[in-house]
This record gives C-alpha cells, structure tokens and sequence, in this order.
C-alpha cells in the first residue's frame, strides 16, 4: 500500500488536471491525486479554478479529508489555508475548516416545505366600490356589509 500523507498535514504538489469544479494535484510520494474544490483555492471567490492555476504548477496544499467512497479513496485538499510563498500552515489549529465543515452540516433543505403568504391588499368592492383591506387566501371581493 502506497504512503499517504497524514490528515491535516501540509506539503506542495503539482497540478494534474484543472477542471471547472477545481484542480487534481499530484501527490509526492505516491501515485494518487486530490482534489483542491474550487472553494478551497482561495479565501476569495473563484468561478473559475483556470485562472488560479494551470496544469505543471507547483502549488501547497493541506490533506484535509480522507474518505472512502464506492470503495474508492478520496483525498480532499486545501491551498487557502496555506501560505503559497512559504507553505506556512495559516490554520494549524483547523479552525476554518472546522467552519467550513459545520455550515455544510447546518444547511437545511426547505424546499419540500409548503410556503403561505397572508398579504393584505387594497382592493375595492364588487357591490358598493369601497376600499375593501382583504388577505390573499380570500376569494371574495366585497365588504364586509355586504358578504352576510
């Protein structure tokens, strides 16, 4: 079995591939790649990981999740806690991505849930013609004197 680097540890790679979802980077010592996500190149927003890096580059990443999937290892990097200049870990207690990890877990899919909106509008009466405050829900357009 291959020598994998230790979580949380931090040395440089070269750049594989560059997707539009991020870039895979080579692993010294071995022959697998991980995945830097576009989300983590840069403490600021990239749309598109090409104009960050470029295949042959010489980058430093942090390993930050090892994770077997469809038996398969997936290693999950990051440049934006590293210096790339020095390779100084800007994260050694990992509290970003200790961050990072509990907005994932908070999101909550509201979309299933069924939204009402109780609006009032101004309106006017079929009957008599004057201002009539109803809510959304009512179908009826009259006053209330004339709804009995």
């Amino acid at each position: 079995m291959e020598a994998l680097p230790e979580l949380y540890s931090i040395f440089q790679g070269e750049v594989a591939t560059v997707t539009e979802y991020g870039a895979f980077i080579k692993i010294p010592g071995c022959r697998r790649q991980g995945l830097v996500h576009k989300t983590h190149m840069s403490a600021c927003r990239v749309d598109k990981p090409s104009e960050i890096v470029d295949v042959g580059d010489k980058v430093w990443v942090k390993l930050i999740r090892k994770e077997m999937k469809d038996d398969k290892l997936k290693l999950s990097l990051s440049m934006k806690v590293v210096n790339q200049g020095t390779g100084k870990d800007l994260d050694p207690n990992n509290v970003s991505l200790d961050q990072d990890e509990r907005k994932k877990r908070m999101f909550r899919d509201y979309t299933s849930q069924k939204i009402t909106l109780e609006a009032v509008l101004n309106t006017v009466c079929k009957k008599c013609g004057c201002k009539v405050l109803r809510f959304r829900k009512q179908k009826d357009l009259r006053c209330p004197e004339h709804i009995k």
